[in-house]
């Protein structure tokens, strides 16, 4: 039987003439992936939120300073766009876990804060929050937390030129169906 197409090139990746360790690599990358977000939609339910939302108001929390921080600041932080995190960000204030005020060094933009009833609420979770991260990653030491870290921040960064890539073979494509 043959073997399909290799799925990568660089020989720092293949095993000998096999893709197979690489391929396993992003299907257990996909798996934590897909548990990583199970978790965070699981302790933004105890909080009674969606998981995004949860995210975006402990992300706001942790950046926030003695002044607030920015939506842009936000987004780029999470990997979402502005509108996205507006949006998300409008809920928050909603329900009064979240203030949004003028940034006054560009009145068109807004700064957030978490509010005493959003503090309250991370507050609450985390005594769940701990154990539950402690056992997501419950397999690193020192060493691999710091080597996973940096490769985490590089990865997402490679992510993003691949997904320039992969545009830039979707645009023919596009334009032969007339869209």
């Amino acid at each position: 039987m043959d073997q399909p197409p290799l799925t990568i090139s660089r020989p720092e990746l293949l095993d000998g003439d096999s893709d197979a360790r690489f391929r396993q690599l992003l299907h257990r990358l996909l798996a934590f992936a897909g548990r990583l977000e199970a978790v965070r939609a699981g302790l933004g339910q105890l909080i009674g939120l969606s998981g995004v939302q949860y995210t975006i108001l402990i992300c706001i929390a942790h950046l926030q300073g003695e002044r607030g921080v920015g939506v842009k600041a936000i987004a780029d932080h999470l990997g979402h766009s502005g509108a996205f995190v507006t949006i998300e960000a409008g809920k928050l204030a909603e329900a009064g876990l979240v203030d949004k005020r003028p940034n006054p060094a560009d009145r068109r933009r807004v700064l957030l804060t978490v509010t005493a009833a959003g503090r309250a609420r991370l507050d609450a979770l985390a005594p769940s929050q701990r154990p539950v991260n402690d056992a997501l990653f419950a397999s690193l030491d020192r060493s691999d937390f710091e080597r996973l870290s940096a490769i985490a921040g590089d990865l997402v960064t490679d992510a993003d030129h691949a997904l320039a890539l992969l545009e830039g073979f979707a645009q023919p494509r596009r334009r032969a169906r007339g869209g």
